[in-house]
């Protein structure tokens, strides 16, 4: 996150983490994505996500994460992306708002995104964020985000993996 205004410098500060196997698992109930408020700086968001057809579980990570009065969030960084599937892709899909209004796996609609994006193994240091505006909704979103909550679903259809996203 950056601070909106006119001559600040570039001052270091704490920011938020969000870890699962800390934390507890993100929700995936559409109705309560799992909250969490950015702070100036790098904040990281580490979990796993996925279908693991071996035990019939399906892992959608839902997080409603929001960007505080007078910031704006400048870049979503792929940090670390791990998937068994070397040809596999994972789906990250953005929504203003919350609660998320779409569906999950081969049911969602589209109508409520933002965008999305597909993700694999050569995008680490990739900026999500400009990837899910690649495919937006009309009329595209600007970057940076301003203030504001919005919801991020993280999901895979196929198999399971474990991410590092980094928001700045």
């Amino acid at each position: 996150l950056a601070v909106v205004a006119l001559g600040c410098s570039a001052a270091v500060a704490s920011a938020a983490a969000y870890t699962e196997s800390i934390q507890g698992d993100l929700s995936g109930v559409a109705a309560s994505p799992t909250p969490w408020v950015l702070e100036l700086g790098a904040n990281s968001l580490t979990g796993n996500a996925g279908t693991n057809f071996n035990i019939g579980a399906n892992d959608y990570d839902l997080v409603a994460f929001t960007v505080p009065a007078g910031m704006r969030l400048d870049s979503i960084l792929v940090t670390n992306y791990e998937n068994v599937d070397p040809f596999a892709l994972a789906f990250f899909a953005l929504q203003a708002g919350t609660p998320w209004l779409d569906g999950f796996g081969f049911d969602i609609g589209g109508n409520f995104l933002m965008g999305w994006s597909h993700i694999d193994r050569s995008m680490e240091d990739v900026d999500l964020l400009y990837k899910i505006q690649e495919h937006a909704n009309e009329p595209p979103f600007d970057i940076p985000l301003g203030s504001g909550a919005y919801t991020l679903l993280i999901q895979d259809i196929d198999t399971t993996f474990d991410y590092t996203l980094t928001f700045h």
